[in-house]
């Protein structure tokens, strides 16, 4: 009677428990790949616009990916006579406006700039979202028309979702060199890590349920940067490792840096949450992000 009543004990939990995760990796998935992403406006009412809220000059353009998705940007030209060129890559959900009021003034002091949006953000087509298996189209549509303005050597400079993607991407294309700040290693982990602050049981079984059910409603294979890292030796690598962040954490980029080829580099910076490294010491970002593109693009 009592190992019956523990059998039938036994399967409800089982059952509840297998409920539960189809919920979370239903609605997990589908809020990854369709998520909600910000309306295309500033952060902040002083914030920028457009570039030349900032007294920079720049070419609204356009351009498409090899499975036909149009991607919106801006190309900032130069500050100095040069062909170097850093394209930069936002964060999940995200759009372009952050990055231009951060870095864009700095790095078109040296290199031309190009921003744009990933598909289903900002001014961008819309498509479902994958973290990288779709989005390195989106990369390699963007240094095509880097090169099909004459200009390079180009570098890939991604914050988070867009430094995870730089990773995967880098391999397989003509690019220089990847700064890559906040970004994970693994998928599974930002994931993970939501559905704990969410107070989500059981946030490792649900994030691998989570990131396999958006793999199959986006019919994509997974791409983890890990697996990716090694391929871009012999090229650069700077990695950036906010050591507060609560969503990536910086051991994520210190796998990634053990994984790596040569040459490579990890700068942590204590006292950043996620992606906010430049915000905590913005000269010594700056510093060692444009002497390392300095190595790396000349």
């Amino acid at each position: 009677m009592i190992r019956g009543l523990f059998r039938i004990v036994g399967t409800a939990i089982g059952l509840a428990t297998g409920a539960y995760l189809a919920m979370v990796a239903v609605r997990g998935s589908r809020a990854l790949v369709r998520p909600v992403v910000r309306p295309f406006l500033p952060d902040a009412p002083d914030a920028p616009a457009t570039p030349a809220d900032i007294g920079l000059e720049y070419e609204s353009v356009r351009f498409t990916t090899d499975d036909g998705v149009t991607l919106s940007g801006w190309l900032i030209r130069a500050a100095r006579e040069t062909r170097t060129a850093v394209i930069v890559l936002h964060g999940f959900s995200g759009h372009r406006l952050p990055e231009l009021a951060a870095f864009v003034p700095w790095l078109h002091e040296r290199h031309h700039v190009l921003q744009f949006d990933f598909r289903g953000h900002g001014e961008s087509e819309g498509s479902l979202v994958t973290l990288g298996s779709h989005e390195r189209r989106d990369v390699a549509a963007a240094v095509r028309f880097i090169e099909s303005r004459g200009l390079g050597p180009t570098a890939l400079f991604g914050i988070s979702m867009g430094a995870a993607i730089a990773i995967v991407s880098a391999p397989d294309l003509p690019v220089a060199a990847v700064v890559a700040d906040a970004s994970f290693a693994d998928i599974r982990h930002p994931v993970t890590s939501r559905l704990r602050q969410g107070r989500y049981p059981l946030p490792r079984i649900g994030a691998r349920m989570v990131v396999g059910g958006a793999m199959l409603r986006a019919r994509a294979r997974q791409m983890d940067p890990i697996r990716a890292v090694a391929g871009i030796a012999p090229r650069g690598l700077l990695l950036i490792a906010p050591r507060e962040d609560q969503l990536i954490s910086w051991r994520q980029s210190l796998r990634l840096y053990e994984a790596a080829g040569e040459p490579k580099e990890l700068v942590v910076v204590d006292g950043a949450g996620h992606a906010e490294a430049y915000a905590v010491d913005p000269e010594a970002y700056r510093g060692r992000v444009l002497a390392f593109l300095e190595r790396y693009l000349g």
